[in-house]
This record gives structure tokens, C-alpha cells and sequence, in this order.
């Protein structure tokens, strides 16, 4: 009888453990899922912010562009009467050399700028990076499947 009891004691037990496993289970991918959402929602929101940033850097050096174009038409309108080709030739390429070196540095700090700031970021906090990274992949993972698998 006492061989009994035990048997059915441990029997609970390792049923009230396989409940309790399970519970645990369904509760951390539940987490999990809520998670991986959550990020995959803050990844979408800093690719739209990128998006928005480098639309208004596009849209400035447009502005910056035509400002040139705009100064080469007077400079053009202004000597189109003259006889001195040579001089306008050289104001020409001064203002593309120029339009050239302020797209070229403009480019160039915001490239570096960028790499600093995202090597900070790594740096100070690898976990975020690492779940940005995952999430990403996900979502992307998500997206391009999602294509491929409706066709």
C-alpha cells in the first residue's frame, strides 16, 4: 500500500510538472512573438525614418543643384554677347568643380558620420543591435517570402 501511494504521488508530480513545463512553454513563445512583433515594428519605424532623412538630403541637394544650374544659365545669359568664350569656360568648371566637392563632402561626412554613429550605437548597446539585426532579418525573411510563395 505505501508502494502505491508513492507511485501515485510521483505520478501527480510529474503530471502537475508537465502541466507546469507546458504552461511555461506557451508563456515564452508567447513573449517571444510579442517580442519579435514589437521589433519588427521599431525596425519598419527607423527604416521610414532613413527613408524620410534621406529623401530631405536628396530633396536639399536638388535645391543645391539647381541653385548651381541656375547660376551657370545668368553666368551663360550674361556673357552669351561677349567675345571672352574662355573666361566663361572657366567660371563653368569653377561652379562644376564646386556643385562637385559639396556633393563629394556633403556624401562623404554623412557616409562617415552614419558608420560612427552606428559602431557607437553596436558598441553601447550589442543586444539591441543583435535583436535589430535578428528582427530585420526576419521581416525580411517575412516580406521576400511572402513573394515568393504567392507566386
Amino acid at each position: 500500500m505505501f508502494n502505491i501511494n508513492k507511485q501515485d504521488e510521483l505520478k501527480d508530480k510529474a503530471t502537475h510538472l508537465a502541466e507546469t513545463t507546458k504552461n511555461n512553454v506557451e508563456k515564452t513563445a508567447s513573449d517571444v512573438k510579442r517580442g519579435a512583433e514589437d521589433l519588427a515594428t521599431s525596425v519598419k519605424r527607423s527604416a521610414e525614418d532613413v527613408g524620410h532623412n534621406l529623401q530631405d538630403s536628396v530633396t536639399e541637394g536638388k535645391q543645391e543643384a539647381m541653385g548651381v544650374i541656375n547660376s551657370l544659365k545668368g553666368l551663360l545669359a550674361q556673357y552669351t554677347n561677349s567675345s571672352n568664350v574662355n573666361e566663361l569656360k572657366e567660371q563653368i568648371l569653377d561652379k562644376a568643380y564646386e556643385l562637385k566637392n559639396t556633393v563629394h563632402d556633403e556624401v562623404s561626412h554623412a557616409y562617415h558620420t552614419g558608420k560612427q554613429r552606428t559602431a557607437q550605437t553596436v558598441q553601447e548597446k550589442p543586444l539591441l543591435s543583435l535583436g535589430l539585426a535578428i528582427g530585420a532579418g526576419v521581416l525580411l525573411g517575412y516580406i521576400l517570402g511572402t513573394k515568393n510563395s504567392s507566386k
